[in-house]
């Protein structure tokens, strides 16, 4: 698509952006017609001037004749182009009706240049806040897929950096491109009426200027390419180097990380200098062909003059014409070089809004309301389930999948325990039970519907999910339970009240969780789970930094909820073996082994060497 189609596709149909246009035209205009009225204002002062030094006895054909035959023929040139009559003065009635109108376009020319720039202000503002609106809304439509190996920072980057420059394109495009080439148009088409070979003169210079343009851009752009994405990189690499700030002073990497960000530091640096050195370009050699142009018209012009072949006036309109002439031309290097750089960000941002959007998102679906939910807790079976990361081998489905032929069946109101070893697969059937991912094929049914067949809104509405690295949001601990408390206050909620007792609602955080231990930041998370009141409730290695009390604490309120809701736990922990009704032991995406864990402990098998070896979940 070309960059109007995309640029076009960003604006949308805003009627405003004709009407600055509109508004930059008029001023185009009359832009154009003031040397024109300058040059007439210029032949009547300097024809009154002369006409004022000679005796009004004659007339001025026997004043040019007598000049010529006293030897003075350019002063009789000059008589007879400007028109002057001998004996009279300046024509002051003319005058202040030409200054009058030159006024007026002036005022006019000013007026449509200021709401042009004020109505693209707003367009232009409106336009970037509808695409950030667009980045965050796909950001809720990828697939968990498209997250996986992405860095935090370049999408940052996107979303921020990149669009606040591609804002420059808008402009440019739509308002001052078009305005640029009409003004050369207008003022090429004056010079020529003015004078044939003076305008041929300046305009000789244009397909020079553009060859010189369209060199620069050539080479200024994969500099800039260049440079946003290692933009993108480096923010990708101080978030990550933030949120791992205590790991990295812990491993003493320090040095690495600080390296790393020199490296790509330096790169950004020379990025910078090459697409900001040759995009600079532009301007000065613009201006020297404006230069050479404005030289060749002074001195050629001068001699023209003094040969009668043209009037001061006009030969002032073909200098003032050449210097606006010049001014289009200057803004449009600084038009190609914001344009270049701003398509660079739009690349990017357009790359990122095309990714495929995940089917049915929850974000688009319509909310379930929570009295509509069951209160019941549901029968949960996975029906010969068969998945992988990446696309299924064509012939052998189970050649690259992380479950095959998976089948288990967990008990309304009962809590199971997943145990196996690292990449058996644990967390991969959470993750299909949310629907993050869909099987390459099997089923999944919560009270014998096939979650296939339901939104996404629809299936996560009845679950709450406590993962191993808890989220929380900045704000008071009271603030981040009720984030999943449908409205209810969270300290009505008997289940949760211990562990707003061992951390109190008022306790401030931040969003990565400072000023609280990692066990406080578990019990919070598991509290927020169980103020949701799931059907379902996940717990990915929840329990993992909490202590025996705080472990405790958490057993009372899933025992709370037992009525109402079916646990799948993630775990490796003894204690919380020991609460759930039954535990699963996965190999190879399948289960081998399932029981008590008292059964489990007492049979040797998969579990027992597992467990010996300390290797779980």
């Amino acid at each position: 698509m070309s960059a109007w189609g995309r640029v076009g596709g960003l604006v949308g149909r805003d009627r405003r952006l004709w009407f600055a246009l509109v508004l930059s035209v008029m001023s185009t205009i009359a832009t154009v017609i003031v040397p024109l009225v300058l040059a007439k204002m210029t032949n009547v002062i300097f024809s009154g001037i002369l006409g004022k030094m000679f005796n009004g006895n004659e007339t001025r054909a026997e004043l040019v004749a007598r000049l010529r035959a006293e030897g003075h023929g350019s002063i009789a040139n000059l008589v007879n182009t400007s028109g002057a009559l001998p004996g009279h003065g300046i024509d002051w009635p003319l005058l202040w009706k030409l200054a009058a109108v030159s006024a007026v376009l002036y005022l006019l020319g000013s007026a449509g240049r200021a709401g042009s720039g004020l109505i693209l202000n707003g367009v232009v503002q409106q336009a970037v806040q509808r695409l950030r609106t667009r980045v965050n809304a796909k950001l809720h439509r990828l697939p968990i897929d498209e997250f996986t190996g992405a860095r935090r920072g370049e999408v940052l980057s996107a979303a921020t950096n990149d669009i606040d420059n591609l804002s420059g394109v808008i402009g440019p495009l739509f308002v001052q491109l078009p305005v640029i080439v009409l003004t050369v148009l207008a003022i090429s088409v004056a010079l020529l009426l003015v004078s044939p070979l003076f305008g041929g003169i300046v305009l000789a210079g244009i397909p020079v200027a553009a060859v010189a343009i369209f060199l620069i851009v050539r080479r200024a752009t994969p500099h800039l390419r260049r440079q946003w994405q290692t933009t993108a990189e480096l923010s990708g690499h101080v978030e990550d180097a933030y949120s791992a700030r205590s790991t990295i002073v812990a491993y003493g990497a320090t040095e690495s990380v600080a390296a790393e960000f020199d490296v790509l530091n330096d790169r950004l640096r020379h990025a910078s200098r090459s697409g900001q050195t040759w995009s600079g370009a532009m301007s000065p050699t613009l201006t020297l062909c404006n230069a050479l142009i404005f030289v060749v018209v002074a001195v050629v012009g001068a001699f023209r003059m003094l040969d009668g072949a043209i009037t001061l006036g006009a030969l002032q309109a073909v200098v003032l014409f050449a210097s606006q002439l010049s001014t289009p031309l200057s803004d449009l290097s600084g038009v190609a070089s914001r344009v270049q750089s701003g398509l660079v960000s739009l690349g990017r941002v357009t790359d990122f809004l095309s990714r495929p959007d995940e089917a049915a998102p929850a974000v688009d679906d319509p909310p379930v309301e929570v009295a509509a939910r069951h209160v019941s807790p549901p029968e949960i079976t996975f029906e010969n389930l068969v998945f992988g990361y990446g696309r299924p081998t064509e012939g052998d489905e189970s050649e690259g999948a992380v479950l095959r032929d998976f089948s288990l069946t967990v008990q309304p109101g009962h809590t199971i325990a997943l145990v196996g070893e690292t990449g058996a697969g644990k967390t991969t059937i959470t993750a299909l039970l949310q629907r993050f991912h869909d099987p390459w094929s099997g089923r999944i049914l919560i009270d014998g519907v096939d979650i296939a067949g339901q939104t996404r809104s629809e299936v996560r509405s009845q679950m709450a999910v406590v993962t191993q690295e808890p989220w929380l949001m900045s704000g008071t601990a009271e603030e981040n339970i009720a984030f999943g408390a449908d409205g209810a206050h969270p300290q009505d909620l008997s289940q949760i009240a211990e562990i707003l007792d061992r951390v109190p609602g008022s306790t401030v955080l931040t969003g990565d969780g400072a000023g609280v231990s990692a066990g406080e930041r578990q019990l919070i998370t598991v509290a927020r789970a169980l103020a949701a009141r799931p059907r379902i409730l996940i717990l990915d290695e929840a329990t993992s930094a909490a202590d025996p009390r705080s472990e405790l604490l958490i057993q009372r309120g899933l025992s709370a909820l037992r009525d109402t809701t079916t646990t799948i736990v993630v775990t490796h922990r003894m204690s919380t073996l020991a609460a759930a009704d039954e535990v699963a032991v996965l190999a190879d995406g399948q289960i081998v082994q399932r029981g008590t864990l008292r059964e489990l402990l007492n049979t040797r098998g998969h579990f027992s060497a597992i467990h010996g070896a300390g290797v779980s979940g």
